[in-house]
């Protein structure tokens, strides 16, 4: 090179940036004190080498690559056309921008490159796209976006997991416009209001509404935000968090229907211990009356006035029996206290205690294999005790009843399905609903003593541990109730 276009290339000595000339064949003419600096080399220990001695062998590729589209005019000079892996004289990598400028034609055809450090810059941006990617994550996991609005140009910014949310591509602007034609026709009135009386107060009104997605799927959000103004005090941006609801909503709705729903289970049962307690007064006042009246008078009565009498102790004694049932049944969810129950054991404690009714009818019952549950055991017992009952009274005329006690797994919930299955009278498939309810009999035939309590009570003792209870039959075929149970 010659001697005065190498005093020209003095000028570059103090230029900012690490400024390396190369000639067409990629080797160094020249050096600036930022390059020796920032690569670790002298002058001599450069010039006419190839640039390839400071670039990374991983990247020396893309760098020639680079150099020779920018000489064939490929692509034209600007800024930071890409980077590559630097490597100074220590052997420590490093990334670098590239700068490229072509050199006047004295020059012959040599070119300058300006290298920049980036480490810094890298690091900033990979730390960014990390924190950027865990805001992402927790806005995915709380079911939140972020959005900005300029009130100047109308424009809006919404975050990747805010696109999720409405359910729609990043195709297209955004305006205020795009999120209003997702606000259900319901709301659109009241969201309107909100936005305006936030912009009219210079302060953001959290508020939820309703938004209606292009496959028809309704979704409640909930909007957070801050409102920004100018030195005019004008509002000219809100920025905020949208945040799906839908489910927490459909909880809080639940939760409040079962709060009422409890309500209203503990007032009657409330009332049912209040109203059979205050009318076991005058009855019994009613019965010792009955019962001095015979004793006092019964020589003296008519045989069809004795006939009347008795007709009215026996329905004081019927009306007795289904208060103390009504009694019962109210107080019944007051003493629940559970624990690990075996129900093998439950069952055949209760045939034992059954005995006398199995030798009567001559009652053939055969139990499978029954789990351990999570119960109480007096009332499990009595729910045992009932079913088996239920089934050895409504046993056809002539036929031995026959019972079939057994469980089996529930896969999904890990919970078991109990089955009592009969050979009785059954009852038509439409009475299915109606068995369980309170005082409901279904035979009045005086065949069948009972006040109609016993299955309210099954049902009342299976929803008080979680679980269903149903009943499948059809007239003279035989009963199978069926419950659940949770481990």
């Amino acid at each position: 090179m010659h001697q005065d276009l190498s005093k020209q290339l003095e000028i570059l000595k103090s230029v900012p940036g690490a400024i390396v000339a190369l000639d067409k064949k990629r080797e160094i003419c020249y050096l600036n004190e930022n390059a020796n600096t920032l690569f670790g080399y002298t002058d001599t220990e450069l010039i006419g080498n190839s640039i390839d001695q400071l670039i990374h062998k991983k990247s020396r590729k893309r760098h020639e690559e680079v150099i020779r589209k920018f000489m064939n005019h490929s692509i034209k000079d600007t800024n930071d056309v890409d980077y590559v892996l630097a490597i100074n004289k220590s052997g420590r990598e490093f990334p670098v921008s590239l700068n490229l400028s072509i050199l006047p034609d004295e020059f012959e055809n040599m070119i300058l490159v300006s290298y920049r450090d980036i480490s810094t810059r890298m690091k900033s941006e990979s730390e960014l796209k990390r924190k950027n990617h865990l805001l992402n994550f927790a806005e995915e996991i709380v079911l939140m976006g972020h959005w900005k609005w300029d009130l100047m140009t109308n424009e809006v910014i919404w975050s990747d997991n805010l696109y999720n949310i409405f359910g729609r591509d990043k195709k297209g602007e955004l305006t205020y416009e795009t999120y209003f034609s997702y606000v259900h026709p319901d709301d659109q009135e009241y969201v309107t209001k909100m936005v305006e009386t936030s912009i009219a107060n210079k302060k953001f009104h959290h508020f939820r509404h309703k938004i209606l997605l292009q496959d028809g799927q309704v979704k409640d959000i909930y909007l957070m935000g801050q409102i920004f103004t100018n030195d005019n005090d004008e509002v000219v941006e809100m920025v905020g968090t949208c945040q799906d609801v839908t489910e927490k909503v459909k909880q809080d709705e639940l939760l409040k229907q079962i709060s009422i729903l409890e309500a209203k289970s503990t007032e009657m049962e409330q009332f049912a211990y209040i109203a059979s307690h205050d009318l076991k007064h005058p009855l019994l006042t009613i019965i010792n009356y009955i019962e001095a009246f015979e004793e006092d008078f019964g020589e003296q009565l008519s045989v069809e006035a004795k006939s009347y009498l008795n007709s009215i102790s026996q329905s004081a004694q019927r009306m007795d029996k289904l208060i103390m049932g009504l009694l019962e049944y109210a107080l019944l969810s007051k003493r629940i206290e559970f624990e690990m129950v075996d129900c093998n054991k439950i069952v055949q404690q209760l045939l034992k205690d059954i005995q006398s009714h199995i030798k009567y009818t001559g009652a053939i019952i055969t139990v499978g294999t029954l789990p351990k549950v999570r119960g109480n055991e007096i009332v499990l017992s009595q729910l045992f005790q009932n079913l088996i009952l239920n089934g050895i009274k409504f046993h056809k005329p002539n036929e031995k009843p026959t019972i079939r006690i057994e469980a089996d797994q529930i896969e999904k919930s890990g919970g078991y399905l109990f089955m009592v299955r009969d050979n009785g009278i059954g009852f038509d498939e439409k009475d299915k609903e109606n068995i369980f309810l309170i005082f409901k009999k279904l035979h009045a035939s005086e065949d069948y003593s009972g006040y109609g309590l016993g299955l309210a009570y099954c049902k009342k003792i299976v929803e008080l541990h979680y679980g269903q209870i149903w009943a499948e039959s059809k007239a003279g075929e035989g009963s199978s109730f069926y419950f659940t149970l949770n481990t």
